[in-house]
């Protein structure tokens, strides 16, 4: 995509995209790294040990839980090998007879 196609909504929108996402990961990471900082988002029924906090799945690098991955198996292919053209190779004659060197000769420059 071109410079000329984008419209200056659209850098807004993905700049102010960027920034929200770093914001987010520089505030996860200040909560997870202090633990009074964290006590105070939560309210009194907040346990040490809560799986479902966001904070302290970022603390734990803990990722969703997502299908294994798997490649699909190859599918079978019939491979042929290229037919030959010719036994021999016969390359273009040259243009010259003898190609020139440098310039044309100094006789016809004066």
């Amino acid at each position: 995509m071109s410079r000329a196609h984008r419209t200056p909504f659209a850098d807004f929108l993905r700049r102010l995209v960027a920034v929200g996402g770093a914001v987010l990961v520089l505030a996860l990471t200040v909560f997870a790294a202090s633990p009074t900082l964290h006590d105070h988002l939560h309210d009194a029924t907040h346990t040490e040990h809560d799986e479902s906090c966001p904070i302290v799945l970022f603390a734990n690098s803990a990722d969703a839980p997502a299908a294994p991955l798997s490649a699909p198996a190859p599918l079978p292919t019939a491979r042929t090998l290229a037919p030959l053209i010719a036994r021999e190779i016969f390359p273009s004659p040259p243009r010259y007879l003898h190609p020139p060197e440098r310039g044309p000769p100094s006789s016809l420059l004066s």
